[in-house]
């Protein structure tokens, strides 16, 4: 098959789905880094809301740490509506307090998505999964096996994950506990909040796409009130 007749699940945000032949490709991991304040939660938050407005597909937003009062505020402030979305059932916002176990979460989450037809998903930070679980080697396998589930599901999963320092050339130092998501994903974008090869102030790269041609270098962006833009590729 022809990468470019590969099924997409675009984000919708302006500028990334023209780097990845029309965007991510469907039933796939997608893993999001950056460290604090780079826009990870604004990127997850355009992808449902994308999903329900533009593309008619539901989506699940899993926290693990912010409570859905804060993403619907941060929602509202970038212009997009999450309340309107919610009473529509095309949008849910759910928190689950850490620690969480991979069994519990798949659980709540198979449920939803078969009541609710749930076609995105996105889990915010991936890194408070770790918490409960005392060996990688079985949390890899468990994290592994409840991805390859959801993908059978039909449905394309956004992770984001708090990265101590910017850059991946060496994955290991990414962060404690989520080294080996990185391997695990079909997909590795970072979003750097200082910039990167004279970037401008904010830098999105893509790592990796499993199945798909992509653009390879560091592509300036901005955040502003209707959420992140990606510059044109020079």
């Amino acid at each position: 098959m022809d990468k470019k007749d590969v099924d997409r699940t675009p984000t919708g945000i302006t500028g990334f789905d023209s780097l990845c032949q029309g965007g991510l490709v469907k039933k796939s991991v997608n893993m999001l880094l950056g460290n604090a304040g780079s826009g990870k939660t604004t990127f997850l938050l355009q992808y449902l809301y994308n999903g329900a407005t533009k593309y008619n597909e539901n989506g699940l937003y899993v926290s693990f740490e912010q409570h859905p009062k804060d993403l619907r505020e941060t929602a509202e402030l970038l212009g997009m509506d999450i309340k309107d979305q919610e009473r529509k059932k095309k949008i849910e916002l759910i928190r689950l307090a850490p620690p969480v176990s991979i069994k519990t979460l798949q659980k709540e989450l198979v449920k939803k998505i078969n009541e609710q037809k749930i076609k995105r998903i996105c889990f915010d930070p991936i890194n408070i999964l770790s918490l409960d679980n005392s060996l990688e080697e079985n949390l890899r396998k468990e994290i592994f096996d409840f991805f390859t589930l959801l993908k059978e599901m039909d449905v394309t999963i956004l992770v984001a994950g708090e990265s101590s320092v910017e850059g991946c050339s060496d994955y290991e130092d990414i962060s404690e506990g989520i080294s080996f998501c990185v391997y695990l994903a079909d997909t590795l974008i970072e979003l750097f909040s200082s910039g990167i090869s004279g970037e401008g102030d904010r830098a999105l790269r893509i790592f990796k796409m499993r199945k798909s041609s992509h653009y390879r270098g560091p592509i300036g962006m901005a955040i502003d009130d209707k959420g992140i833009k990606i510059f044109k590729k020079q």
